[in-house]
């Protein structure tokens, strides 16, 4: 684990525990990804995608790779909905529900993918104003 990893998850009060511990909230088995996200997208990025499991209501125990990975994609595509919008948002988004429904469709649709088109779909009226009809 790089010092810049270990620096994060300390700050923001993740534990990286080994893979046949049972993970409780706040603890993950998921280094390489966390390294993988930190390296590939930096450490702004990797903030942002742990401080919204970490932060928002009901999550602290989704640190698992799918999840991480789902929530990054998000975040990469649509970077102007981090903040304090976005994290009301989520203080209402069962992400383990979310997992565990994407985990039933996981023959027809990868879970990282699942879970990330149904955060899109649930934040996106949040962020983008519905064009108002126009009258004929």
């Amino acid at each position: 684990m790089s010092a810049s990893l270990a620096d994060i998850c300390s700050e923001l009060g993740i534990e990286i525990i080994d893979t046949a511990a049972a993970r409780g909230p706040g603890q993950t088995c998921a280094r390489n990804i966390l390294q993988k996200v930190l390296t590939d997208e930096g450490e702004a990025h990797l903030r942002s995608v742990l401080i919204t499991i970490m932060e928002t209501e009901n999550n602290k125990r989704m640190l698992v790779r799918q999840v991480i990975l789902a929530v990054s994609d998000v975040l990469r595509a649509y970077p102007h909905w981090f903040g304090a919008e976005w994290l009301n948002a989520f203080d209402k988004i069962e992400l383990a529900v979310m997992f565990e429904e994407a985990k039933r469709d996981r023959e027809g649709v990868p879970i990282r993918a699942a879970i990330a088109a149904r955060l899109i779909t649930l934040l996106r009226p949040s962020f983008e104003q519905q064009p108002q009809a126009r009258l004929l």
